[in-house]
């Protein structure tokens, strides 16, 4: 589907004041707000692993999506192609469509106190993602 689009979308990573690195950005998040919306009551996750596989994966709301992503220069990762399974949820297929227009607009991302948020090249949040563990 959509997902599949989401092919190299370039993420600078943010420099914060507290210099996080970009380690700091492995885990598990919960998304709460794509775009202007309010989806935390939705199954969308991210789960971002670095080291010697950088690796990015989570529910879309209905389906399971995956993939890798490279660190080129500094501060800059491209991601992969992303893989998803392909069914179909009537109830949640906007949902799911919206998140994934929005996750092909991310240009880079900054570390919080409590997760990670993902700007477009505009530099504004189009997503939140919370931190399990900061929950």
């Amino acid at each position: 589907m959509r997902l599949r689009r989401v092919l190299f979308v370039l993420i600078a990573i943010a420099i914060t004041s507290s210099c996080k690195e970009m380690g700091e950005i492995s885990g598990d998040y919960d998304i709460t707000i794509v775009g202007t919306k309010d989806y935390s009551e939705h199954d969308i996750t991210l789960k971002i692993e670095t080291g010697d596989k950088n690796t990015i994966s989570g529910n879309s709301a209905c389906n399971q999506y995956s993939g890798s992503f490279t660190n080129p220069k500094e501060n800059l990762i491209e991601i992969g192609m992303l893989m998803g399974t392909k069914m179909y949820c009537m109830d949640v297929a906007e949902v799911e469509a919206d998140y994934k227009k929005h996750l092909s607009q991310v240009a880079s991302v900054e570390v919080t106190d409590t997760g990670i948020n993902l700007l477009n090249k505009a530099g504004n949040i189009i997503i939140v993602a919370i931190k399990k563990d900061m929950k």
